[in-house]
């Protein structure tokens, strides 16, 4: 999935929550609001009748935890409906330099998987009208 970079892509409403740090906290991550610290999306499982049967039986947890690396961290703090697809990966690039590189295509390739995931939205009406 190619995202355009005057796409505004954001996060759907899940649970998530901030974990531990991945480090110390620079300027630039400070100046954009990157916590450096690690992102965990609680998903509530949906089962059938049987699975639901078998889930009390076997006690399966009800929830799934799903822990994101340092830059899905980030790049999930930074999905707030507010900054362009573009401006995410110059941001990524200023934090992150050359653990991002080749930034678009990395950004890019997560908010895919995360949009399949259900747990963003790419509004093509929230496109910011300017050049990038």
């Amino acid at each position: 999935m190619q995202v355009s970079v005057n796409s505004v892509p954001f996060r759907a409403p899940c649970e998530w929550y901030l974990a531990e740090r991945f480090g110390p906290q620079n300027d630039i991550m400070r100046e954009f609001g990157i916590s450096n610290r690690q992102v965990v999306i609680v998903i509530e499982k949906e089962f059938t009748f049987l699975e639901n049967i078998l889930a009390r039986v076997l006690k399966a947890p009800r929830y799934l935890k799903r822990p994101l690396d340092k830059l899905n961290s980030a790049l999930w703090e930074l999905m707030d409906a507010s900054r362009t697809f573009g401006e995410i990966v110059t941001i990524m690039e200023d934090c992150y330099s050359e653990d991002i590189v080749p930034a678009n295509e990395r950004c890019s390739l997560s908010l895919s998987r995360m949009v399949e995931l259900n747990l963003v939205v790419i509004n093509p009406s929230l496109a910011k009208e300017h050049p990038v």
